[in-house]
Parts: structure tokens; sequence; C-alpha cells
């Protein structure tokens, strides 16, 4: 009997030691990771994107530590940051981020941004560190343990490489056939506050006739944009000008830094449009009330309506434009002459300029104002039908009741169709 009650507590010995000598009582570990690019602007300012995720569902009192290359200075936006942290602490090349309030469930995923500006005198093509000194750190509680501390992984190393040359993208010139268009300016400009030498040509030719010319053709800049006058000359000879038609040719944009290594982006391209044209030209600009964050594809095409000046029943050009992302359209080939002028674009209220006259050669600017949502059936006026259709394809991505854009009707769309609610667009 004494010898079965030792096997029993042998045996009982050896179920509660057991488990004593596993690691399955320790605290699960999340895993931050830093996210850089590989090349960083000299004197430019760039994101770090640090991810990690709660291990267990009583995740808490946290703060990241990570460093920049010395030298560096950091800044942190809280509201850029996910969860909002309940402190931030950037000093020089230090980023100190805390969440000092409550606990996070398992799976909860905290996405860090701060931003790194390069100062103007780091070494072009040098391969900077982050957390060179290994000081960066997650530190935080799970549940009862003690404070843990896990290391920052992923991306640790970026390269230093020139600031980039920038430019206005395009320039366009409009022209009568023997008149000479008004001039334009071209930009120049860094990408940081590093000084760029830069210097230009065009490849412009009709005939052998070099028809652009800029003025300066060499300088300097910083992140200040610098001008360059650019003029057109359309006679080809004592006797002769450039026809009608439309003319292209590009201006090529060399820059170096102060070592002379060569800008990013250099040689930096800009097309030149010169239209040399007996009729006019539309560049119509409208705004909304609301839309969504989706940039320049959701942007449907508009109607437009060209009447005869008074007589909005004689309409002499019709057709579709699209806009850009800054609610500007342009349409070429237009007759000279005084119209009236209507746009409705689907789910809008439309609009009429009255009193437009179209030019030769420069465009025709127009402000068509803003446009209301809220016309879902397309009948120019916002009524119950509207309300109507609203609250039937609520939660749905019907496209004629989703009026800000965001891919599904919900709140916002209903409250910016009641917003419009009664009024009735200028074209009925």
């Amino acid at each position: 009997m004494r010898l079965s009650g030792l096997v029993i507590l042998l045996v009982a010995a050896v179920v509660v030691i057991f488990p004593a000598g596993v690691a399955l009582a320790d605290p699960p570990l999340a895993n931050p990771v830093r996210a850089l690019p590989d090349t960083v602007e000299q004197g430019g300012t760039f994101n770090v994107t640090v991810n990690f995720t709660a291990p267990a569902d009583d995740f808490k009192v946290i703060s990241l530590i990570d460093y920049a290359p010395d030298g560096w200075n950091v800044t942190v936006n809280e509201a850029e940051c996910e969860p909002t942290p309940t402190r931030t602490n950037p000093i020089a090349n230090k980023a100190d981020i805390t969440w000092e309030t409550g606990s996070y469930a398992n799976g909860t995923n905290f996405t860090v941004f701060y931003e790194v500006t390069v100062p103007c005198s780091a070494s072009l093509g040098e391969n900077y560190t982050f957390d060179a000194a290994s000081c960066g750190a997650l530190a935080y509680y799970v549940g009862n343990s003690s404070h843990i501390f896990v290391d920052v992984t992923g991306d640790s190393n970026v390269t230093v490489v020139p600031p980039s040359i920038c430019s206005t993208p395009s320039i366009e010139f409009y022209a009568t056939p023997g008149q000479n268009p008004a001039n334009e300016t071209l930009g120049i400009w860094s990408s940081t506050p590093v000084m760029l030498n830069w210097s230009l040509s065009d490849d412009a030719d009709y005939e052998g006739h070099d028809w652009l010319s800029e003025n300066p053709t060499n300088g300097t800049c910083t992140n200040v944009s610098v001008p360059v006058a650019l003029s057109v000359n359309t006679s080809v000879n004592a006797s002769s000008s450039m026809p009608i038609g439309d003319y292209s040719a590009n201006i090529t944009i060399n820059a170096t830094v102060e070592t002379n290594e060569t800008a990013n982006h250099s040689p930096l391209i800009v097309p030149v449009i010169l239209h040399v044209t007996e009729t006019g030209t539309l560049k119509g600009q409208v705004n909304f009330t609301g839309r969504g964050d989706h940039g320049p594809n959701w942007i449907e095409p508009f109607d437009v309506w060209l009447f005869e000046q008074g007589n909005l029943t004689n309409v002499t050009w019709t057709g579709n434009a699209n806009t850009d992302e800054n609610g500007v359209f342009t349409i070429y080939g237009i007759a000279p002459g005084p119209y009236d002028i209507g746009i409705k674009n689907f789910t809008c209220l439309s609009e009429l300029v009255t009193n437009v006259t179209i030019n030769i050669g420069a465009p025709t600017e127009v402000d068509f104002g803003v446009l209301l949502e809220g016309d879902s059936n397309n009948d120019d006026k916002v009524t119950l039908t509207d309300l109507n259709n609203v609250l039937t394809f609520y939660a749905t991505t019907e496209a004629s009741c989703d009026f800000d854009r965001s891919g599904k009707v919900g709140l916002v769309d209903l409250n910016m169709m009641l917003g419009s609610y009664g009024l009735q667009g200028d074209l009925v």
C-alpha cells in the first residue's frame, strides 16, 4: 500500500512539474514590422509605417519607440495612426507613440505613421540605418504579465538620392493664323530645399522654323518655383506663317545638384502644344456639393449643350466632356460667337450660363458654379421620387443614388439628397 501510494505521488509530481517546464505559460508576442522606401531624397520628407497586431485579448498599455538615423528629424501625426494613440512625444530622431488606456482584443491591427525629414547635408548614395543602436522596441503588457519588450523588425535601411526636378506638367498655346499667341509661364522647382542647377532646350520645329522660345534657358532653383517665360513665333518667314493645325514640341529640362550628380527625374520632359485655329475653345469649371475619395476616375461625362443665345429651343452643339479631378473640362473646335451654355451630370441638377462669347484663340473660361447632388431619377428636380429611390436602394451599390461616389448608398447620400430637396435645375 505504501508503494502504491508512492507511485501515485510520483505520478502527481510529474503531472504538476511537466507544464512548468513548457513555454505555454509565456505571454504571446507581438511582431512590430517597419516599412521604409528604398530611396529617400536629400532634404525631403517621407513616411515610415510600423504595423503590429494585438496577440491576446488583454493587450494593453502599449508604447512604440523607433529611431531614424542620427541628425534626421521625426514628426508624428496622431490622426494618421490607427487606433489613435493617447500620447506622442517625438524628439529629434526618436518616434515615441503610446496607447495608455484600455485593452485591445486579439487580432486588433495597429498602424503607426510617422514622418522623417532628411537633412540637406545627408550624403548622396549613402545607405542610412534606422534603429542603428538597437534601441527601438514595442513595449506592452498582456494581462498581468511583466513588461514585454519586442524589437522592431522589417526594413531598416534607406539610400539617399538627389531631389527631383519638378515643373509645370504641360503648356498649351492658342493662336489664330498669322498671329502670335500670348506668352505662357513654365515653373521650375526642386522637390526639396536642396538647390538644383537646371538648363532647358526644346525640339519645336515646323519646316526648319523653331517656333518656341524660352527665357531664361538656365538657372538655379530650390523648392520655390522659378518662372520661365515661353513665347511662340508663328511667322515662318516674311511672307508666310504656320497654317491651321496643332503643333507639338517637348521642352527638356536637365538638372544636377551642386556636386554634379543628376537630379531625380532628370531629364524632365514638358509637352507643349500650339493650336493654330479659326475656332474657339470652352474651358469649364464645375464644383460639387459632395464627392467620394476615389480620385478623377469616378467623375462621369457631362452633357453639354450650346444654345443660340436667348433661344433655349435651338441647340447648335451637343455632346459630352469629362472633367478632371478639379472639375475642369475642355471642348475644342467651337464656332466663334455668342451662346447660352448648359451642362448636366447624372445625379446632378443642371446649370445654365448665359451670354457667353466664344472667341478665336485663347479659351473662353466659364465657371458653372455648384452642381447640386440629389437628382437620382435624372428629371432635373429633387422630389419625393428621389427620396423613395434612395430609401429603396439603401445599402446597395445603385449608381443613380450613390451621390458621394463611395460605392454604396448610405446615410451620407440620404443627407445630400435631402439637402437639395425641392430644388430644380436651370434647364427643365
